[in-house]
């Protein structure tokens, strides 16, 4: 009688249990940080980051009214993916007063992912919806522009602008320019065909003579209201020159006809 006097009903007992556990995952929680219900803030940065970890299997850059490439080579690719990720981690957004009239454009596809895109001016750079434009990356932003251009101005992308019929082609002569003959429109082409591109231009440099002749190629970019023209300087020694007067990072292309010999290019 006395032993059932003092034991506790079963309900107070279950409320015993119940408190006893909310103490100890309490203090578990406390003890181990578990993050139950934590809500954190992510940066845009970080979401660029983020967006940027996936695997790239390919990277198609395209040049305002020329054409594109595809750079598909592994290491080209990660290169790339580094590239961004440190313009994303160590850059900022600065408010860009005046927009550049060129600028590359280009998309990342990944392997498990969808693909994401991007546009790189002089003076910013620009993944999916988030870019960063301050002055302490401005240079990496100009190498990586013409990086892209370097690949995109080659004699295959000339010659097949030249022979578009919507792009215009003309020789410049003292300030004016006169429209090239269909046979004048396809020896350039020829000429362009024959040529290799060089790395050493050191040639060039060292002229004391204006070119023989001076080309504008007219593309037809429906994006941009302004002339994109497209300048080509032809030298007597075989070497040609192209560069685009939009383009601020001053990239130039340099091209010698192939099938001269080396008595024929001697300067």
């Amino acid at each position: 009688m006395l032993r059932n006097r003092h034991s506790l009903p079963w309900h107070w007992l279950i409320m015993m249990q119940l408190l006893i556990g909310s103490l100890l995952i309490t203090f578990c929680a406390y003890t181990f940080r578990i993050p139950v219900e934590q809500v954190s803030i992510v940066s845009s940065d970080q979401l660029a980051l983020d967006a940027m970890s996936g695997m790239p299997m390919k990277v198609e850059v395209s040049y305002p009214g020329l054409g594109s490439v595809s750079i598909e080579d592994p290491k080209e690719l990660l290169q790339l993916k580094t590239i961004f990720q440190e313009l994303f981690a160590a850059g900022s957004k600065e408010p860009v007063t005046k927009r550049s009239k060129f600028a590359i454009s280009g998309v990342m596809h990944y392997l498990d992912q969808d693909p994401s895109y991007f546009i790189i001016d002089a003076k910013s750079f620009s993944f999916n919806d988030e870019y960063v434009s301050s002055l302490n990356i401005s240079a990496q932003i100009r190498q990586l522009q013409s990086q892209f251009i370097d690949k995109l101005l080659t004699e295959d992308m000339i010659v097949a602008a030249l022979n578009e019929p919507t792009n215009s082609v003309a020789s410049l002569v003292d300030g004016k320019l006169t429209p090239l003959g269909q046979s004048e429109r396809v020896r350039l082409m020829n000429d362009i065909s024959m040529a290799g591109r060089v790395i050493d231009f050191s040639p060039i440099t060292q002229l004391d003579h204006q070119p023989v002749a001076h080309y504008v190629l007219q593309l037809n970019d429906s994006s941009d209201v302004n002339k994109h023209w497209l300048h080509i300087d032809a030298y007597d020694s075989g070497y040609f020159v192209v560069y685009d007067l939009l383009d601020e990072t001053n990239h130039h292309a340099y091209f010698k006809l192939e099938t001269l010999s080396q008595s024929e290019t001697q300067l």
